[in-house]
């Protein structure tokens, strides 16, 4: 009598065949791998050298080019396709290849799927405080919210998500809200959808160059300065090759389609990027520190709360209007932080006019969030209903 019954036998086999196929996997070179080094050697180094630099990063090789790392997400989607499967986590890809962010459930809030309306009253209440506050000063704010890439491509995106109908959004309930407190807004997902293809980059969250250029001009009419606008004619070049997008860095996959945006032929009247003392709340991270460009000695105050999608570019577009300085800092302490900037540093640049940009996966107000130095309108530290 053995001591173990067949099926556990052969199920301990199998056991130990996976195990074994898992040890193997990692001396079989994965075919869509690259099989390159993430350090470079150069051709005159003697051979001892190049070996000793090869020998310390061999880990890193393995993992880059072994065990089926860059196959098996390929796999996964393939087999998604094939079942029709929505993946939503953390991307996706569209009928043509454009890919799409999954995460902090930005498909279901473009789609309508998902409302919290308590967070949206929260981000709608904050906007209302810092308008009652600043108008006797004489600040203008203006909220426009570069949309997520699923609120405007929709003719890219899969098929499942044609069954996904729902009467409103967080977007238009936050646009309906500020209107009611007589706060400007500009809905940014028209403006975008009456531009021709493609309207986002396709391998990464962010609009393309286009677009950010065309949502700018929509903020300046909304603003009550159709004179500050630029001429896309003139500022937008053609379609060029452009870097690899974080989405398909994030994948690890060989790029299906090739990323392409436009070139920017942006003036030269501001100056160069500086920190300002007044700016004394920086984000977490480094590339989204706050800065000021100067172009006139008089002129009016501007800035500008956003993040990523309009840190590089807005600040640059002023050529044509009366301003002194642009000012650029980021709408949240961190880089996916919701509603909690330094109100008091908005307070001590004194701007004339506010751009309040943060994308619409991040806009509405998330537990404690509240903006440092602005005055909450709640006794209790969060009001009832508002966790996401």
């Amino acid at each position: 009598m053995t001591l173990l019954s067949r099926h556990r036998r052969y199920l301990g086999a199998m056991v130990a065949g996976l195990f074994g196929f898992l040890l193997l996997s990692n001396l079989i070179p994965d075919p869509l791998a690259s099989m390159q080094w993430r350090v470079k050697v150069a051709p005159e180094w003697e051979f001892s050298r190049k070996l000793d630099l090869w020998f310390r990063n061999i880990g890193i090789f393995i993992q880059d080019n072994f065990g089926f790392r860059a196959t098996l997400p390929v796999l996964r989607r393939e087999l998604r396709a094939e079942l029709n499967s929505p993946d939503s986590k953390p991307f996706y890809a569209g009928r043509d290849g454009q890919l799409f962010w999954g995460r902090e459930q930005t498909p279901a809030q473009s789609a309508g799927a998902l409302v919290r309306t308590a967070n949206v009253e929260r981000f709608v209440d904050m906007l209302g405080e810092m308008q009652r506050i600043l108008a006797p000063l004489g600040t203008k704010i203006v909220v426009a919210l570069p949309p997520n890439a699923q609120s405007v491509e929709l003719e890219a995106l899969p098929l499942w998500n044609d069954a996904l109908t729902y009467p409103t959004t967080e977007y238009d309930l936050a646009l309906a809200g500020l209107k009611a407190r007589g706060v400007t807004t500009v809905d940014l997902r028209p403006v975008l959808k009456a531009s021709p293809a493609p309207r986002y980059l396709l391998t990464d969250t962010h609009w393309n160059a286009r677009s950010s250029i065309l949502a700018f001009n929509a903020v300046m009419v909304a603003a009550g300065h159709p004179g500050w606008q630029v001429d896309p004619a003139q500022v937008v070049g053609q379609l060029e090759p452009a870097p690899r997008g974080d989405l398909l860095r994030a994948m690890r996959m060989p790029p299906e389609v090739k990323e392409e945006d436009f070139r920017l032929n942006l003036p030269a009247k501001a100056s160069k990027p500086r920190f300002d003392p007044v700016l004394r709340s920086l984000n977490e991270h480094i590339a989204f520190r706050s800065v000021v460009r100067d172009y006139a000695p008089e002129g009016l105050k501007v800035l500008i709360m956003g993040d990523s999608f309009t840190a590089m570019s807005w600040p640059r577009l002023f050529a044509n209007a009366p301003v002194k300085e642009v000012a650029w800092m980021h709408a949240s302490a961190r880089v996916t932080g919701n509603c909690d900037f330094s109100f008091d540093d908005v307070k001590r640049y004194a701007p004339d006019l506010i751009i309040y940009a943060r994308t619409e996966r991040f806009f509405p107000c998330y537990g404690d969030d509240w903006p440092k130095g602005l005055p909450r309108l709640w006794r209790s530290a969060v009001p009832r209903n508002v966790a996401p």
